[in-house]
């Protein structure tokens, strides 16, 4: 079941009324409770208006953390390899010395 127009243009008109954090609420109620495809509906017109109004949905924000995340890693996984394998060339080195016994 899902809204119907007059319901639709009925609920954009008063959510458009309502404050960014009340948005940015229901944003996120909507985005854990999204169990039905009215919900969807309302859900999808709460981002709407929040990208209307230039504010980022819980979405965009993770997907923001997402690609920094993978932007840090391709960064420092060259750097981390490279450190890797100058401490294991060294430890090669130290561990592969014979003992030296006096008879």
């Amino acid at each position: 079941m899902f809204l119907s127009s007059a319901d639709s243009v009925f609920f954009k008109s008063r959510a458009e009324c309502f404050s960014n954090s009340k948005l940015h609420a229901l944003d996120r109620y909507w985005s854990i409770n999204n169990s039905h495809p009215m919900h969807e509906q309302m859900h999808k017109i709460i981002e709407d208006i929040l990208n209307t109004r230039g504010e980022k949905t819980i979405k965009q924000s993770r997907l923001d953390l997402v690609r920094n995340f993978e932007r840090s890693l391709s960064i420092s996984t060259p750097m981390g390899r490279l450190s890797a394998n100058i401490i294991s060339f060294i430890s090669f080195f130290v561990t592969s010395k014979p003992n030296q016994t006096i008879f």
